[in-house]
């Protein structure tokens, strides 16, 4: 290990990087994605590690916005590409490299690091809770349809293609008023469009658009082909049912799968007639979020009552005690003596940053302690937002 040296990325590293990438997660970048791919790179936000001539790890972040509790777009890190070589495992590179990530983050006034996970038991050590899950869904359009009442009128819905640019518009529209969305750029949008150039079908409605892919399955005469929901965007109630009409009116279509495009609190099950075709299939974690600057992050979101909450938070080489005098309209936040309500490691502070999951739960998980009941009782409705988190949006 004395001779791997972790360093900021240069240009003549890209090629070994995407390379590397390819082969730690097991899907190798085809050739005409390379330059898709670099033009996502902020080379300054990247580090590798080489040992001698050869890249034996990689780590980086992108500049994103995250939407908190309140609206507001709080900068942060999003931690991406994280690949040690099998060789070089169990010798501390990961964490000299996530160091090395991290102070780079609070280098440029980010208060908040964010990843999504390849794996489930990796990251919690590093100060990472779960702060957002993903709903797979299965839907079997056949037996069921958006009710009428719901449906919209003639022309609501157009088809489009991933060129229309009102799509980024309707985006930035619909991430700036859902917490847990983050900003696409128009790297990442043209990396996804050339990925697939011409399989995707696109919609769209004046407050949202939908995307999809599917594939043929003719069933010796009894077609089911397989509809993939990739994106369905929404800003209104009436763009959701409409655009939810649209996907549930695709003909030959038998199985309707969506890995993000269903919140956990969506209301299609409550605008179909027939709410059990509507079928959750798997709850997984989306968005992991680690507090770096808490004061910082605390002060971006606002809470769903008038509440003063004093929090406890230990950061592994030390603790912070904070008071939050928080309310709907925002909060102030100071370092406090007195007694906590609430204490709780980095890692958990992230899990219920969001309010996508209750403080109470976590204390009987033992991963807060609470002065009382009366304590939770009032955090669980503090840190509540107006609906659960949703990220449909990997990196």
């Amino acid at each position: 290990m004395s001779n791997v040296r972790i360093r900021v990325a240069e240009e003549s590293d890209v090629e070994a990087m995407i390379d590397f990438d390819g082969r730690a997660f097991g899907e190798p970048w085809p050739e005409n994605l390379h330059e898709y791919a670099r033009a996502t790179i902020d080379l300054d936000r990247f580090r590798v590690a080489v040992d001698g001539s050869t890249l034996v790890g990689v780590a980086g972040s992108f500049e994103q916005e995250l939407t908190v509790p309140g609206g507001a777009q709080v900068p942060s890190g999003g931690v991406t590409w994280i690949a040690v070589a099998p060789t070089h495992r169990r010798q501390g590179l990961l964490r000299r490299l996530m160091g090395d990530l991290h102070a780079d983050i609070d280098s440029r006034d980010e208060p908040i690091a964010m990843l999504t996970a390849s794996e489930g038991a990796i990251y919690e050590r590093f100060g990472y809770g779960v702060a957002s899950h993903l709903r797979v869904a299965a839907i079997d359009r056949r037996r069921t349809q958006v009710r009428p009442e719901f449906r919209p009128e003639p022309g609501a819905v157009r088809p489009t293609n991933l060129d229309d640019p009102a799509l980024a518009e309707i985006f930035d529209r619909y991430r700036r008023g859902r917490v847990g969305e983050i900003d696409r750029t128009p790297a990442r949008d043209a990396l996804v469009k050339a990925q697939d150039p011409n399989s995707i079908t696109v919609v769209a409605h004046a407050d949202g658009y939908a995307t999809w892919k599917v594939k043929a399955v003719w069933n010796n005469g009894h077609p089911a082909h397989e509809l993939s929901l990739m994106d369905l965007v929404a800003i209104t109630p009436e763009a959701h049912a409409a655009l939810w009409h649209t996907v549930l009116s695709v003909d030959l279509v038998g199985p309707i799968t969506s890995f993000r495009a269903l919140a956990m609190d969506d209301e299609l099950p409550y605008i179909v007639d027939d709410q059990r075709a509507v079928r959750t299939t798997g709850v997984i974690d989306m968005l992991w979020l680690h507090l770096r600057d808490v004061g910082a992050a605390l002060r971006a979101r606002t809470y769903s009552t008038d509440e003063k909450m004093v929090i406890d938070v230990d950061l592994g080489d030390g603790s912070e005690r904070w008071r939050i005098d928080g309310s709907p309209d925002g909060a102030t936040v100071k370092k406090a003596r007195t007694r906590p309500d609430l204490s709780m490691d980095r890692a958990t502070l992230g899990a219920i940053y969001l309010g996508g999951v209750r403080p109470s739960m976590l204390a009987r998980a033992g991963k807060i302690a609470a002065r009382n009941t009366d304590a939770l009782r009032r955090a669980d409705a503090f840190f509540m937002g107006d609906r659960l988190p949703h990220c449909l949006t990997g990196f």
